[in-house]
């Protein structure tokens, strides 16, 4: 029996392993659809939070192996799971394991951009959230709720401090895989927006063909372009035949 192919996926900071269940739904049943959870949230709320890069790819590794022995996989992360993404890519071709047929960033520049030039992780509580309120893609309700505040404070913080002191190491040689790069227009911009030169800048770190794509909406986007975005993984079919 031939395995499904997988899409394989990494949330955004503070993300779980329901983050994607938009897109998931509407994806065709030829695929099986995994989304990797870090430390500290969901089913793995128990265990430490994580506040470095290296560290999370670390963990992550240790998941996806049993994942990509066999079959073909076509990789999706969204925000921090692009950064997330990119060097796990660079840690399973390191350890000669098969790389993604693609891969789907979303909501990202360039790794070698980073968008936050003031460090939000140094931030009282306060003044965290009202940065993260700046950023869209939070319903209103949520910043009213003191409890969630309180619940995903600590979380939040460990990720955007992974982000804020990450340090991008230029490969000797880019990746052969394909990539797709989409992003909302609202956060196409200057300051801790992303420029479109950073957006492009991922076609350097791949020597196979690089797709770009904006569509309406902020930073989640994917919420409201969930079929569109799952048609856009669906059409890479032929890719892992």
């Amino acid at each position: 029996m031939t395995s499904k192919p997988k899409i394989i996926a990494i949330p955004f900071a503070g993300g779980n392993k329901y983050s994607f269940n938009k897109i998931e739904k509407h994806l065709s049943p030829f695929f099986e659809w995994v989304t990797l959870e870090l430390p500290g949230r969901g089913d793995r709320f128990k265990e430490p939070l994580l506040d470095h890069i290296q560290d999370m790819i670390d963990d992550l590794f240790i998941r996806i192996k049993q994942h990509i022995i066999t079959g073909e996989y076509v990789l999706l992360g969204h925000s921090m799971g692009c950064l997330l993404g990119y060097e796990l890519m660079k840690k399973i071709r390191k350890n000669d394991l098969k790389l993604p047929v693609y891969t789907f960033f979303l909501g990202r520049g360039a790794p070698r951009h980073n968008r936050f030039k003031n460090k939000k992780s140094t931030l009282p509580q306060e003044l965290f959230w009202e940065e993260i309120k700046k950023m869209g893609g939070m319903p209103d309700d949520f910043f009213k709720q003191k409890d969630l505040l309180e619940f995903f404070y600590p979380i939040l913080k460990s990720d955007f401090k992974a982000i804020e002191n990450y340090n991008y190491s230029k490969m000797e040689k880019p990746f052969s895989v394909p990539m797709h790069i989409i992003m909302g227009e609202e956060e196409i911009g200057e300051g801790e927006k992303t420029s479109l030169e950073d957006m492009k800048d991922w076609m350097h770190e791949t020597d196979a063909i690089c797709h770009f794509d904006i569509v309406k909406g902020n930073h989640f986007f994917f919420n409201e372009n969930s079929h569109t975005i799952a048609q856009k993984i669906m059409d890479t079919i032929p890719l892992m035949n």
